[in-house]
């Protein structure tokens, strides 16, 4: 399976669009010789995979690619460049620059229209500001579908001589595939209850990302443009022993359960909530599911339970195990959460606003939850738990467990390519707080 979709920027001889202005400042070293630069984009598609007995294809692909050319020398003919890529699956676009200059090319793959006229004429100063923030690609704006993924990918080059330099598209999300749910009691007043799934929900998704984390074009050739930088990862979400673990996205005023105000074309002239689902600080019993249309349907799996549906145990069944098959993908966004390794277990005013995969089960009647805490979610990565045990009862919380609980629970990652988690095990006693053992 192909991990990345790749952009080709090649340079040599072919058709020329000049976009340069009459005046040149900063000469020195610089002749009047013109290198012609030639993109050439090939959009690959990902294959897909039979998961759980269903199709769970990955079919996403490049359908609209945005370039964002910025100069070194001069600033004035930074430009933005629309592209459809050919059905072919090789689009190409051919520019001229003196010789001497250095561009940094910003490659952003299936932006929404408005968007991407949004970020049009931002400076790397306004892309990459996370405070006062004045760019941003917010999710809830039309920026996502199963089909059209976000990616982003970036290279410099200086026009000293012809050549060609390769940018990598990476998708912005992540994706979590659950194949079904297990309960298996270690509790033995767990058993002959009647058991069903509720709810299955990815809660505390980011609804925006800040295009870039540096200003600088001598970044442009490494993924800290965008995440940060590398580390070797404890704790993971699937074991990933390296990956990127902080994304700097704390923008003035932000909120948890709050929302900001765009005044951008189309679509983003518009107040749009900071996360998506967002359970911080949620009363017991509830579960805050606030997503609508696609960003729903990717988040949330929801039984009605009164005509059946999600049905684990039956009253009165004394088997040791059951399960239910769920067969659901679930999408988060890159974004905020990706800081620490922390514990699912705390106090209230402790607990935190990280992504979490939530599971709400009704034991005869009454709803327990199950949060599995999603530690440093990677972009570009889809992780695969085969199957989640319910050991133990839950929290009255949907966003953490209360601090006397103990929890444990088991995935598998893979990368868009893929990533597989076993099983995971979740809950503790009631009256101990003991937790069950994650991955046993």
């Amino acid at each position: 399976m192909k991990r990345l979709m790749i952009l080709f920027v090649a340079l040599s001889g072919m058709l020329a669009v000049s976009c340069h202005k009459e005046v040149w400042q900063d000469t020195a070293g610089v002749t009047d010789d013109e290198l012609t630069l030639t993109i050439r984009v090939r959009s690959d598609r990902v294959g897909t995979r039979a998961f759980d007995a269903n199709d769970v294809p990955i079919t996403d692909g490049l359908q609209r690619l945005d370039l964002y050319v910025f100069h070194k020398n001069e600033p004035l003919l930074d430009e933005h460049i629309v592209l459809e890529p050919d059905p072919s699956g090789t689009t190409t676009y051919s520019f001229k620059e003196k010789k001497g200059e250095r561009i940094g090319v910003l490659a952003i793959g299936n932006l929404d229209e408005d968007t991407a006229e949004f970020l049009e004429g931002k400076t790397l100063e306004q892309l990459s500001e996370d405070y006062e923030i004045e760019a941003m690609i917010v999710l809830s704006a039309n920026n996502f579908a199963t089909d059209r993924i976000v990616m982003v990918g970036a290279r410099d080059y200086t026009f000293h001589e012809d050549g060609t330099v390769e940018i990598e598209l990476r998708r912005l999300m992540y994706r979590i595939d659950v194949g079904k749910i297990t309960v298996a009691p270690e509790n033995e007043e767990l058993l002959g209850k009647e058991i069903y799934v509720k709810n299955i929900a990815l809660t505390n998704i980011c609804n925006y990302f800040v295009p870039l984390n540096s200003d600088s074009i001598g970044h442009f050739y490494t993924w800290y443009l965008f995440f940060g930088n590398e580390y070797d990862l404890t704790g993971a979400l699937g074991g990933v022993e390296r990956g990127f673990e902080f994304y700097r996205n704390a923008p003035k005023g932000w909120d948890a359960n709050g929302s900001f105000t765009l005044e951008g074309p189309g679509i983003l002239n518009g107040t749009f909530p900071y996360m998506i689902n967002s359970n911080y600080q949620k009363n017991p019993g509830v579960l805050n599911i606030d997503a609508t249309g696609v960003l729903k349907d990717v988040t949330h799996q929801g039984y009605d339970n009164a005509a059946g549906e999600g049905l684990v145990v039956q009253a009165g069944d004394m088997e040791a195990s059951h399960s239910v098959n769920v067969g659901k993908c679930f999408y988060g966004f890159m974004g905020r959460g990706v800081f620490n390794e922390y514990s699912i277990v705390s106090e209230f005013k402790g607990q935190n606003t990280y992504p979490k995969l939530v599971i709400e089960l009704s034991i005869d009647g009454e709803s327990w939850f199950y949060p599995i805490p999603l530690i440093y979610p990677q972009p570009n990565t889809v992780y695969r738990i085969d199957n989640i045990t319910i050991k133990d009862y839950g929290s009255e919380y949907s966003n953490f467990f209360p601090l006397k609980y103990v929890v444990d629970f088991s995935v598998t990652v893979t990368d868009w390519t893929e990533m597989t988690i076993d099983n995971m095990n979740v809950g503790a006693d009631p009256i101990t707080g003991e937790l069950v053992d994650l991955y046993n």
